[in-house]
């Protein structure tokens, strides 16, 4: 997500700490010109379109419903609900560490998007100079982790669309490992993520390739051909349609369609389309890359995949492809 599209607009923060009696937090005044807003943002930014978020979706009746704020003048009351099962959680759980908490209000792309994000205290030592001028290290904790770092736990919650996705932070809760936040803090039923989904979608369609096309050059065009349906329906669409995916890809081939179809309902994937952002809309479209046994990657472009002027293909009968690269000219670099 770019950051100029995120609009800050309410900010609170929360230390979480076993020790103490109850949860503190207060209203954070952002400061657009200050280091920490840059930080806020950044963080808010950087994890907002994460392909591995677990997702879920929320009705009207549910207990999220019920104290999820209307508007930003009520956020303080959400916030005290989540503050108030973060401090009972660390009674409770195993290897739930003490942290910072970071609510934030934010307008990305016209809609109000919440989000939470459990900043765990990082313990690192520190250069610093006594007074008879010896430089020493020191051990520093409570120190917060930066945007990139990842030692921290998050939510978002497009309100209007009645959406959720977040990191997949486990820990034991009564003996069971558990997502935490989805279990009893917002109480919602996960989903995979979109790059779960993506790969498990792969999964099915390689793998009726591998078995259903078996002809010299079948198996390998067969493969370019998904790749580039694929990249094509996510950058047209914002999605890939296993429906769409069978009638594309296997129209030539009635038992492939009958093993897709199989492979589709063993791996539990849903008939309707799978959600697409635009990282992976990029990751579709860049180049394909091809891992040789000899531990060779080549990297290609995708539309460059099925001309026969460059690249020629064979499968042997024992399900290996060969790959005839030329007419290829250039440089090293």
């Amino acid at each position: 997500m770019n950051a100029s599209k995120v609009e800050l607009s309410k900010c609170f923060l929360s230390s979480i700490d076993a020790a103490k009696k109850f949860v503190d937090y207060n209203e954070y005044q952002l400061d657009p010109d200050g280091e920490i807003y840059q930080y806020i943002l950044q963080l808010y930014a950087y994890n907002y379109d994460n392909v591995a978020a677990k997702k879920a979706r929320f009705s009207e009746d549910s207990f999220l419903a019920r104290v999820l704020p209307e508007k930003e003048e009520d956020f303080a009351a959400f916030v005290d609900v989540v503050t108030d099962e973060m401090h009972t959680l660390l009674g409770e759980a195993v290897s739930l560490g003490a942290g910072s908490g970071l609510f934030l209000w934010a307008t990305v792309e016209e809609q109000p998007v919440i989000a939470f994000f459990k900043l765990n205290y990082q313990t690192k030592f520190t250069c610093d100079m006594t007074e008879d001028g010896q430089v020493i290290w020191k051990q520093s904790g409570r120190l917060l982790p930066s945007h990139t770092q990842k030692e921290y736990d998050y939510f978002y919650i497009n309100l209007y669309e009645r959406k959720v996705w977040m990191s997949d932070s486990k820990c034991y809760i009564d003996g069971e490992m558990v997502n935490y936040m989805a279990e009893r803090i917002l109480q919602l039923e996960l989903k995979k993520s979109e790059k779960e989904m993506v790969a498990v979608f792969e999964n099915a369609v390689l793998d009726t390739i591998k078995e259903c096309y078996k002809e010299h050059e079948e198996a390998p065009k067969k493969v370019f051909e998904y790749r580039q349906e694929a990249a094509s329906e996510a950058v047209e669409m914002g999605e890939i349609s296993p429906v769409k995916m069978e009638e594309r890809l296997f129209a030539d081939n009635e038992r492939a369609k009958e093993v897709y179809r199989e492979k589709v309902e063993e791996l539990q994937i849903a008939d309707k389309p799978v959600e697409v952002g635009k990282k992976t809309e990029r990751k579709l479209k860049k180049k394909q890359k091809i891992v040789l046994e000899s531990g060779i990657e080549l990297q290609v472009p995708i539309e460059c995949l099925e001309d026969s002027n460059l690249f020629q293909y064979q499968q042997d009968e024992h399900g290996n492809v060969l790959i005839r690269i030329q007419d290829v000219g250039g440089v090293l670099k």
